[in-house]
């Protein structure tokens, strides 16, 4: 299975999907133009990797802000991490937010909520 990486720009962010290490990282502002396109080959990682995932898979979240499409598919994220979750595998979310961003750390809370994994809240005087 292919790792894959995608270079953070203006309106995309960085991501790292790391199948050896079982490592999630989406860092920067999710603003896509199409964001159907962006976040179609994460989506596709995440299939294979609920097929093979470790047994501790680590995701961290450093997003400043992202749109409501972005919001979508993160949560399309988090579900499909569920699955592995369900299977008996240990998923860590750390959601780093800037000290302060109350929106984004009751976003983070929103998402632990809806998907009962278990969620690092990680406050931060600067994500970049």
């Amino acid at each position: 299975m292919e790792d894959v990486k995608i270079n953070k720009t203006e309106r995309t962010p960085n991501v790292i999907l790391d199948h050896e290490k079982g490592y999630i990282e989406l860092r920067g502002r999710s603003l896509p133009m199409n964001s159907m396109e962006f976040f179609e080959p994460i989506h596709h990682w995440l299939v294979d990797y609920s097929k093979t995932p470790r047994k501790v898979t680590t995701v961290n979240i450093m997003l400043d802000y992202f749109d409501t499409s972005s919001s979508k598919h993160i949560y399309n994220i988090f579900n499909s991490l569920r699955t592995v979750n369900e299977k008996g595998n240990l998923i860590t979310v750390n959601w780093h937010f800037e000290n302060g961003d109350e929106e984004m750390e009751e976003t983070g809370k929103d998402y632990e909520n809806l998907f009962q994994m278990s969620f690092n809240f990680v406050k931060v005087d600067d994500l970049f």
